[in-house]
């Protein structure tokens, strides 16, 4: 047996062969970023032979990958994407674009980019492409593909050309003028509607037979066909005009027996629907799965003004003067105006929900003026309704009144008054319907439709399953719903760790998983998504997380109640898929140092790696990552992801680059590619020699600044009591969020020699004032609710908003400050920017801002992308390595310089 002595010697050698293993291989640089790429889609044939996955490169041409499973080498189809095998799994359909180069060319003309449909014979690998397409859908079992033709340049038809095509004799069927087609789900019809010609038409193909029947025919328009789930009924709009009455409405048509003779019912709105009420045609059409409802929405109908009937003179219409192009803010509104725009497509197409009973021809209005909205199934009868005007205008949560429904009646039953929305609040319905759940002051409840009862079912629960990590100020939701079981029986639930199976009468929970003790996090994985329950005598497949340390992985849950490890490394392992029809499945792997991998096999204990993105990534020094443990100065445990430098030396001592956003030790095994496209990126630094380094951040109400300098500083000094860091060489960045408590940060403490803060808040009495563009909801919801984590308005909590604020201590900052923003920012009002650059020009600090011309809160644009990672780099590299400063960090860039430059480079 080898001694102490000699097992520690080869510990050291090894240690001592690694680190000049490494040092042997060059450090990346930015001009080799554009080889690494991203894994994306990954699709599965249905009996588990096949996998597909595409990948996305950086300055370069993206490409789809095929192999077999078990064995084969891949093939790859250049600038191709969203892979599709066929239901039998013989054929693999891809969308074929152009290269790399082609595409950025287009994308700066603002021309489109035509696509191609590639179709592969999985047989022979040999490939047919048909050019000039928009989509194309297979049918469940795979033997028929839809595929829809671009219309040329100059056609100003309707609809747009599809081919059918027998997957098995390789002939297609042309249909001229398509606006609409599917398949059903047996696949054996495919409807269609045309428009354009003399007559609009919808018509029903038999696949098994090509014969074709038009179901209907008119010169008005026809529109949002459905099937229903199984694919035995279909229902569809037909226009119509009254003329007694302003705006267009519809017929519904619905046609059952379609396998046999196609047997149709009608639906007139007049006399069916309230007065005044018209069929709306841009909500969609819905089919209970017994086939005896049809849902749909409705809307006001205008009535046409009675015509003169006294024979007098006409008055002559108005003059129509031009509008002011006025906004009225007026307090009163239920929302405010930004928020009015953003929601005026929405709000032009909503309608209120009603079914028609076909059996019986009985029309009821599930909602109503009252009560606009309602939500039912139609995999059943239960129905329920609510309306929130009330509780508007809404500055914290949005509440509602919520009500049952009686589908037959349309009676209305009160369920719950003054219920948040939110965080878990809206009832749901069980899968039969006889059930809803609600989660209500940190439990949840159980409504019985059958006996009108609520039952708290989660009172008997020993742990919180309120999310206790959750520090924001507004109402607490769970720590979430893993599904109904079938049948209705139990529906099961997170506390902290563990999954709970609870009963829907109130008896006593059951702890299906072990967790807490290990600080296991234990959560249900959902494979199949077809049934809306979960089936407990079939194996449920969980997700593992090591709350410790961040390991990830899978157990089994297994109809006894055993729960197995299937995969738990100290990696991030996702992505997890299976084959329809076989025992095969797929997940993703990746470490900080090793680039994503797909896995695949018959269990997940002994899947093969597949593919391996970024081989190459290997023939560079890599980083590595750690947890590093450490107190909040309230002596709150916390932990931080740190970075190792690629090539670190032991001994040798490094510059350091923090990054911060709320919680991100999370983040330690995730890959990250080098780009430069990206400023805060950080293998980009990491290659350059520098620690970087992610602390968690937990928040105190009313102090989310302070909240971030107890955390950051003492994570920052804990990595520092390590000697690896030069003291005098650490920067910190962030955005957003991030930007906002690096701004503060730096009016704290003096520890950063450099800070880059991108899009950040810096006035918080302001910014809690201004309005989200984006959304076109104000800010004070995020503030006393969400994000910004204040207990009031400014108002009520004046002290508090400005002893955050970091424009209240600008005069305290001693740090170089690079800001940056987007001139469009609709999430960050870019005029905080101002503000601070202000304040800092008039206080003769050293700060520079810079700001992108029609950029949001996150840069698109290829050109800004990449200036923003130059400068950042530099403004990094100056102020922690030495480097020299560009005039434009030094002496600014005038404004004439700029329009110089860009006339040189036109």
């Amino acid at each position: 047996m080898q001694s102490s002595l000699q097992r520690a010697l080869v510990v050291v050698l090894f240690l001592i062969a690694t680190a000049v293993q490494a040092q042997d291989k060059p450090a990346a640089t930015p001009q080799d970023y554009g080889k690494w790429h991203s894994l994306g889609q990954v699709v599965t044939s249905n009996d588990g032979q096949w996998l597909a996955w595409s990948v996305t490169m950086q300055e370069n041409n993206d490409t789809l990958w095929v192999r077999k499973v078990n064995g084969g080498d891949p093939k790859g189809y250049a600038f191709a994407s969203q892979a599709a095998f066929s239901g039998d799994s013989k054929w693999l359909a891809m969308r074929i674009g152009v290269s790399y180069a082609e595409q950025e060319k287009l994308t700066e003309q603002r021309k489109p980019v035509e696509f191609s449909l590639g179709l592969v014979n999985l047989s022979n690998m040999e490939m047919e492409t048909i050019k000039g397409i928009t989509g194309f859908s297979f049918s469940e079992d795979g033997k028929w593909l839809s595929i829809t033709l671009m219309k040329p340049a100059d056609s100003k038809a309707q609809g747009n050309t599809v081919l059918l095509r027998d997957m098995a004799t390789g002939l297609s069927r042309s249909l001229g003028n398509v606006t609409e087609g599917s398949f059903n789900k047996k696949a054996n019809r495919f409807a269609y509607i045309t428009a354009g010609g003399a007559l609009n038409t919808v018509e029903l193909i038999n696949l098994a037979t090509s014969a074709s029947t038009v179901l209907a025919s008119d010169t008005t328009k026809f529109s949002r066909l459905a099937w229903d789930r199984e694919g035995q009924a279909m229902a569809f709009y037909r226009e119509w005009k009254h003329k007694g009455w302003e705006e267009e409405t519809q017929k519904i048509h619905f046609y059952t027996a379609l396998a046999a003779r196609p047997e149709l019912k009608t639906l007139d709105p007049v006399g069916s629907l309230p007065e005044a009420m018209r069929i709306f045609g841009s909500s969609s059409i819905r089919i209970s799965d017994d086939l005896t409802r049809v849902h749909f929405g409705m809307k006001d109908w205008t009535k046409k003004p009675e015509p003169d009937t006294t024979g007098g003179k006409k008055p002559a219409p108005p003059k129509k003067e031009k509008l002011a192009p006025v906004d009225v803010w007026n307090w009163n509104d239920k929302e405010v105006q930004p928020r009015q725009r953003v929601n005026l497509t929405q709000d032009q197409n909503r309608s209120m929900e009603v079914v028609w009973h076909v059996n019986t021809g009985k029309v009821v209005a599930l909602a109503d003026s009252d009560t606009p909205f309602a939500s039912v199934s139609t995999m059943h009868s239960t129905a329920f309704s609510w309306h929130i005007d009330k509780y508007r205008p809404a500055f914290k949560e949005d509440f509602a009144d919520y009500y049952t429904v009686d589908t037959n009646t349309g009676v209305k039953t009160m369920l719950l008054e003054n219920q948040v929305m939110s965080a878990g609040g809206q009832p749901s319905a069980s899968p039969t319907g006889r059930y809803l759940t609600y989660f209500k002051d940190n439990h949840y409840y159980v409504y019985d439709t059958r006996t009108r009862t609520h039952t708290n079912v989660s009172e008997l629960i020993p742990h919180p399953v309120w999310n206790t990590r959750d520090d924001r100020p507004g109402i607490i939701g769970p720590f979430g719903f893993g599904g109904w079981l079938k049948g209705d029986v139990a529906f099961l639930v997170y506390d902290e760790y563990d999954v709970w199976r609870i009963q829907p009468d109130g008896g006593v929970p059951r702890k299906l998983t072990s967790g807490r003790d290990g600080q296991i996090i234990y959560r249900v994985q959902r494979l199949n998504f077809d049934d809306p329950f979960i089936d407990p005598a079939k194996p449920i497949i969980l997700t593992m997380t090591n709350d410790y340390d961040r390991q990830t992985g899978y157990a089994q849950l297994d109809p006894r109640g055993n729960v197995t490890t299937l995969v738990f490394e100290p990696m991030s392992i996702g992505r997890l898929s299976k084959a329809k029809n076989a025992e095969m499945y797929s997940y993703v792997t990746m470490k900080y140092d090793v680039p994503p991998a797909l896995k695949a096999g018959s269990t997940l204990a002994n899947a093969q790696t597949v593919f391996q993105s970024n081989p190459h990534a290997f023939n560079y020094a890599q980083s590595r990552a750690e947890l590093v443990y450490f107190e909040s100065k309230d002596e709150r445990p916390l932990k931080g992801a740190l970075h190792y430098p690629a090539n670190y030396e032991p001994g040798k001592q490094y510059p350091m680059v923090v990054y911060i956003y709320e919680i991100r030790s999370n983040a330690v095994h995730n890959y990250v590619n080098p780009s430069v496209r990206s400023a805060y990126n950080l293998s980009h630094y990491t290659s350059q020699g520098y620690f970087v380094f992610q602390p968690d951040i937990v928040y105190d109400l009313d102090d989310p600044g302070m909240s971030a300098v107890n955390c950051v500083v003492p994570a920052v000094e804990k990595v520092l009591a390590s000697g690896m860091i030069q003291k005098d060489a650490v920067g910190l960045m962030g955005h957003s969020w991030g930007g906002y408590q690096t701004a503060f940060l730096v009016t704290q403490t003096d520890l950063f020699s450099v800070a880059i803060a991108g899009a950040p808040l810096t006035n918080m009495m302001s910014m809690s004032l201004a309005i989200y563009w984006n959304s076109g909801t104000p800010n004070q919801k995020i503030f006393e609710t969400g994000q910004g984590r204040f207990s009031g308005p400014w108002y009520e909590t004046e002290e508090a908003h400005w002893r955050n604020s970091p424009i209240i201590f600008a005069d305290r900052i001693n740090t170089p400050m690079l800001m940056t923003f987007g001139d469009k920012d609709g999430a960050v009002d870019w005029h905080q920017g101002i503000e601070f650059y202000g304040t800092m020009r008039r206080m003769g600090k050293p700060f520079t801002m810079l700001v992108y011309a029609d950029e949001n809160h996150n840069f698109t644009k290829r050109e800004n992308q990449m200036d923003y990672f130059n400068r950042t780099t530099a403004f990094i590299d100056h102020h922690l390595k030495g480097k020299d400063a560009p005039k434009w960090m030094t002496e600014g860039t005038t404004y004439l310089e700029r329009m110089k430059k860009e006339a040189d480079n036109k």
